[in-house]
């Protein structure tokens, strides 16, 4: 029973934790409820435990249970609203400090069983009872009136508490936290003198590993005591702290130079953080006079002055601003003392500044911020320099990073004058671009990050005038690091720089237009912030010319390559901004890079070329005669420097075929020789063979420009061409055994010109006949498995849609040729269905399923255009209810998307509407293909009432149920559709996944007990599925999963004229299978029908569960003994014969051999009234055969007839 409370506690426990997490983002809507939350917990149990006193050694284990878990509320509690908020509500008398003490020291006992948590509540309670105002010698009860008055005497329970500190601060938890804020407070009170330095001298063996010579103890006591120091100096006073800070700074310098800081970032950062305590002790503090003060900060002033610049009020702020700073530097107090071990602090934080950790480079810029405002102005000249210093290109990105961060706390404390600005502006700029190239990486974004909160400091710190010089440089970059730096949060935080600067200083050019544009959210995205928001900043004249150069030095030369395709895409875009600088400036200096060594340079100068020829061309300019000559020799360089080859060899060939696209698309300004032309064309048929997808797609592009660009000629040589170029891929595509080299052909063919359609080849036969017989055979799958590739059915089957929309769209001009286009259309959208039935299979699952809605995409594309450009011809009947059927069939598939894909398709020929948003058409002149209702299909006003209304209201893959309950079940009373849809849906309701499967089997048995046609319709296909696939496992073992679930459902009933048909196909699908989990299935369909009152249906499924009980599998043979089985004993009225069959089942051992239950089957046989089949005969026969012959070999095998037949 106290187990189970526990339990039950705990769980209640984890809920109420639970609860209060939730509250971690906005906690502070606990405040109202932490009293009544707190205080029951901590007077009722933590404090009443704590009295107890003597009673703790005979405390039960229910005591420690109760304290433990009050105290890991309150800790769940503090830890979400923070530990000096929930605090307040703890008993906070002086009564209570002695017995807390000594519950602390009772939880660090074996006999407590308490957890940390425990430890980590009473330490935070002692921590506040600390602070009592009483001397603590006048509590402490054991102490003596003599030694209470001495005035050096340490209380006994100072001592107690001290020593289990110490011993928390060696803990690895929270709990060494804890014990480093009760040492902070309790050693800084006026009467714990002598304590404090016997703390101190402690404190100093353990940091040189005096205390222990266990290295593992010291590993984690020494950040412990390096925090109850940082906390003891924090708090202190400074005249009693200054005697000990020489030996605390010395002890803070070793550590720091360790071994134990060498393998630890916290040991580093604590010795930072104690470094900076003990620094501002040994400095008086003061605002020091010669910082910077900006003065008057409202943003509505700064709003008004950049509006109007030349008014008295910004000359009155001016003038008092210069005021305040020539005061301040007059009155500088530079003649104050300043310890020599400063000099070494200062130097131990620019060392933290190279650290390989942030939490460590943070530290020390922090702890520099903080002497650096204690300082004369000098030495903080000194610092700053330092600083600076550090922002060179020698260094490490650690020490960038840790030097934005110093000069951001500078900045904010007004110790980095405006005077040091004209040297800091470059370095921060240079920051705020810093990349570095590490191997196939780079490092920086923290640098540029720290470089962005640099600029906010800036923003926040100086007036408007002092930074005006300034904003020409940190405006445009800003924004070229908000629009295109590779990581969000560089991006966003460089929005958050900018928008503080048009607030604070109110002189960034467009800065109130540019900052409703590029907000946090727009930002997010990268292709949105590169090519939605940069256009928009990019029509101000300020920044359009510095943000198109960072994209021509930085990201175009990239290391990542999705960032280059980026930039050139913008280069584009942006490039419509400024063509003249493009053809000026951009394509020469890309034109330089085309054959550089590295392969990210040339890489994304190959893609920038192609990209600026384009806005060349959109923008009617023709480059110079050099520029269009060193276009030209670009690949022909390229091919010479057998950069097609070895490591990027497939970047190069995606980049070129993406620029002679571009020189294609530019043929009217860029004009190639002959011989040029040839090279480009042999370099993108070579790269058309490549393995990758988005080469060969780039390749097909290529071609299909080049063709429209130079094959619309009527000359010889492009007759050769065409000639040439049909020929080649036609082959391929129907004689060529690897199917990677097929895909591109296949892809190729689809899109090209009219020249090459019309143009006669191999005896006159057009050319577009050929590419469309090519075509329609590459569907097809192959007979050699060797040699199927589905990529080249779905390149194919996209290629044929785009060629017959070509072919119907110039054919419609040409009078008299009706019927060709009738032909045409006819054949494709036969070929289009053929492919709805691939259900390939390899080893990457159906990907047949990828031609399949390839197909389904298509087809709405062919129709429409056989709508436009064939008048007054529709689709006859017989096709258009085949195309339905085949459709409504995938609607009822197990694969999401197919489903998908399929229901959008329905919705658009029952609908109607523009399809050419399906997808992206390579085919010219087409315009908008509106598709019309198909309204000659079988029952279109049922499917009007059942299919949603338009595209967006079709239902996701997330609900099933809608497609199978409201689309898929009333078509079931239709007889065109009923079977296709049944098709599919079998596998669906049969298949393995269960929230598919369980969702349309339900729908399916549903369906069946609304209506009996329906009922009998199933039936019917469930033969028919059986019949026509027999032995294609893909539908025959779902079709038995949901026999089997109908008849258990008692949707199939036993007495079915068609029963017997069922038993026989699932006879003959189970004869000579290999598949376990079809052989089972079927033994569970053929079980249900022992109980058939027809005679005929039960021997045949009897004959079948008995044959199944011979099969080579032992997991067969005993779920079919099991079957049965249950089959008989499911009988209303069982006879004798059956009740023996049951007991003999049920007594022996299936899992042996067949040869060791021969005679158990054989008087199944009889008792079931069932004949002995042919091969059960034979065995029989051949058993006695044997049995004859061996006992035949017995009468001469003993010791005794040998004797007999000697004659003894």
């Amino acid at each position: 029973d106290d187990d189970d409370d526990d339990d039950e506690i705990g769980e209640m426990m984890r809920m109420f934790i639970g609860t209060i997490e939730m509250y971690r983002e906005q906690a502070t809507l606990l405040d109202p409820l932490l009293e009544a939350l707190i205080t029951p917990l901590a007077v009722d149990v933590l404090e009443r435990e704590a009295r107890r006193g003597g009673e703790r050694e005979r405390r039960c284990l229910y005591s420690s249970r109760r304290l433990g878990r009050a105290c890991v509320i309150l800790d769940a509690l503090s830890s979400v609203r923070g530990w000096k908020t929930c605090i307040r509500f703890y008993p906070n008398a002086a009564r209570d400090l002695e017995p807390a003490v000594k519950l602390l020291a009772w939880t660090s006992t074996e006999a407590s069983a308490v957890g940390w948590e425990t430890r980590r509540v009473v330490l935070s309670w002692i921590s506040m009872l600390a602070l009592t105002p009483f001397d603590l010698v006048s509590i402490d009860s054991a102490t003596s009136v003599t030694v209470a008055s001495e005035h050096d005497a340490v209380p006994l329970v100072v001592r107690e508490l001290v020593t289990e500190c110490k011993r928390c601060l060696g803990d690895s938890g929270a709990t060494r936290d804890a014990a480093a804020a009760t040492l902070a407070k309790l050693l800084t009170r006026p009467d714990m003198s002598e304590a404090l330095i016997s703390f101190f001298d402690w404190a100093g063996r353990a940091l040189k590993g005096l205390i222990s010579n266990d290295r593992q103890e010291l590993s984690f006591l020494i950040p412990g005591v390096l925090r109850a120091l940082a906390g003891i100096y924090k708090s202190g006073a400074r005249d009693v702290l200054l005697a000990h800070a020489e030996r605390t700074w010395r002890d803070a310098s070793e550590t720091f130079q360790s071994e134990y800081a060498k393998s630890s970032t916290l040991v580093r950062q604590l010795s930072v953080k104690l470094a900076t305590r003990v620094g501002l002790v040994f400095m008086k503090p003061r605002v020091v006079s010669w910082r910077y003060n900006r003065g008057s900060r409202c943003l509505q002033d700064n709003l008004i002055s950049a509006e109007n610049k030349p008014n008295s009020d910004g000359a009155a702020a001016n003038s008092q601003t210069s005021t305040s700073i020539a005061s301040g530097l007059a009155s500088q107090g530079d003649s104050d003392f300043v310890d020599e071990a400063v000099d070494d602090i200062v130097e131990m934080f620019l060392v933290g500044l190279r650290d390989t950790d942030t939490v460590v480079r943070w530290s020390a810029a922090k702890g520099l911020g903080r002497i650096a405002s204690r300082l004369p102005r000098d030495f903080g000249d000194e610092v700053v320099g330092a600083v600076l210093e550090c922002l060179s290109i020698t260094e490490s990105d650690s020490t960038w990073h840790g030097a934005c961060l110093a000069l951001a706390e500078l900045a904010r404390r007004g110790l980095l004058l405006p005077s040091r600005l004209a040297e800091t502006i470059p370095l921060v700029v240079e920051a705020l671009t810093y990349d570095v190239r590490r191997g196939p990486h780079s490092v920086g974004s923290h640098v540029r990050d720290a470089a962005c909160y640099v600029c906010w400091a800036f923003a926040r710190a100086y007036a408007p005038d002092v930074f005006a010089p300034y904003v020409n440089e940190i405006a445009p970059t800003l924004l070229m690091v908000a629009c295109f730096d590779r990581e969000v949060n560089c991006r966003r935080a460089a929005s958050a720089a900018f928008q503080e600067s048009v607030g604070r200083l109110g002189q960034f050019p467009h800065g109130i237009d540019i900052v409703t544009v590029a907000d946090y959210f727009s930002l997010g995205a990268k292709v949105h912030a590169s090519l939605t928001v940069a256009p928009y900043i990019c029509r101000f004249d300020e920044y359009r010319v510095p943000m198109l150069e960072h994209i021509l030095d930085a990201k175009l030369t990239h290391w990542e390559r999705s960032s280059r395709s980026l930039a050139t895409q913008t280069v584009g875009v942006l490039g419509d901004l400024d063509p003249h600088w493009i053809l000026d400036i951009g394509l020469p200096t890309v034109l330089d890079r085309a054959c550089h060594s590295d392969l990210p340079t040339r890489h994304g100068a190959i893609l920038a070329i192609g990209e600026m020829i384009l806005v060349a061309n959109r923008a009617n300019l023709t480059p110079c005669l050099e520029a269009r000559k060193k276009v030209a020799d670009v690949i022909p360089n390229i091919q010479r420097h057998k950069l097609f080859r070895g490591k990027g060899s497939e970047l190069m060939r995606g980049a070129t075929c993406r620029l002679i696209e571009c020189i294609a698309k530019s043929a009217r300004l860029m004009p190639v020789d002959h011989s040029t032309r040839e090279i480009l064309l042999s370099s993108a048929e070579e790269s058309l063979r490549c393995s990758n997808v988005d080469i060969q797609i780039a390749a097909a592009n290529a071609i299909t420009a080049y063709a429209h660009a130079y094959y619309n000629e009527n000359d010889d040589v492009a007759d050769i061409g065409v000639s040439r170029v049909l020929a080649v891929h036609s082959k391929i595509i129907t004689k060529e055994p690897l199917g990677v080299i097929r895909r591109g052909s296949a892809l190729l063919l689809g899109a090209l010109p009219e020249r090459m359609l019309f143009a006669p080849v191999e005896g006159g036969t057009p050319a577009w006949s050929i590419a469309l017989n090519a075509l329609i055979s590459a569907t097809i799958p192959e007979l050699d498995a060797e040699m199927r590739d589905a990529e080249t059915r779905v390149n194919a089957t996209m290629s044929l849609t785009e060629l017959a929309i070509t072919l119907l769209n110039l054919q419609s001009t040409r009078d008299g040729e009706k019927a060709v286009l009738i032909s045409i259309a006819t054949r494709v959208i036969d070929a289009l269905l053929d492919c709805m039935l691939d259900y390939s299979v390899d080893n990457r699952g159906d990907v047949g399923s990828w031609v399949r809605e390839a197909a389904m995409g298509s087809l709405p594309l062919v129709v429409a255009a056989m709508q436009k450009f064939i008048s007054g011809t529709p689709l006859d009947d017989v096709r258009t209810t085949r195309m339905f059927s085949s459709i409504l069939k995938q609607c009822a598939e197990k694969i999401d998307r197919t489903r998908i894909q399929a229901m959008r398709v329905l919705v658009l020929f029952v609908r109607g509407g523009e399809v050419n948003k399906l997808g992206a058409l390579r085919v010219a002149n087409v315009g908008v293909m509106p598709l019309a209702a198909l309204d000659n299909c079988v029952a279109f006003q049922t499917l009007c009432s059942i299919v949603p209304e338009s595209l967006e209201r079709v239902p996701d893959a997330s609900r099933p149920m809608v497609i199978f309950d409201a689309i898929a079940a009333p078509l079931l009373k239709e007889s065109a559709y009923a079977f296709d849809i049944l098709n599919g849906w079998f596998v669906s309701a049969g298949g393995i996944a269960d929230g598919l499967a369980h969702f349309s089997s339900n729908a399916l048995v549903s369906a069946m007990s609304d209506s009996p046609n329906v009922a009998n319709v199933v039936i019917y296909s469930l033969v028919r599925v059986m019949t026509e696939n027999k032995h294609n496992d893909r539908l025959t073992l779902p079709t038995l999963r949901v026999c089997d679930f109908l008849i258990s459902r008692g949707c199939l009933p036993q007495s079915h004229e068609i029963a017997l048909a069922l038993v026989e196909s699932i006879r003959s699908e189970c004869y000579s299978s290999r598949e376990i989990s079809k052989l089972t299935v079927g033994a569970s369909c053929l079980a249900h029908f022992i109980r058939a009152q027809a005679e005929d249906v039960h021997k045949s499924s009897a004959t079948g569960l008995l044959a199944l009980m011979v099969n080579r599998y032992p997991r067969v043979r005993r779920e079919a003994a099991e079957q049965m089985y249950m089959g008989l004993i499911a009988l209303d009225e069982p006879s004798g014969d059956d009740e023996r069959a049951s007991e003999l089942l049920s007594s022996n051992s299936w899992d042996v051999p067949p040869s060791a239950t021969k005679n158990i089957r054989i008087e199944l046989y009889k008792l079931l009234q069932l004949d002995l089949p042919v091969f059960v005969l034979k065995d029989i026969k051949a058993s006695a055969s044997i049995q004859h012959h061996v006992n035949v070999l017995d009468e001469h095998s003993t010791y005794a007839s040998l004797v007999e037949n000697a004659g003894y």
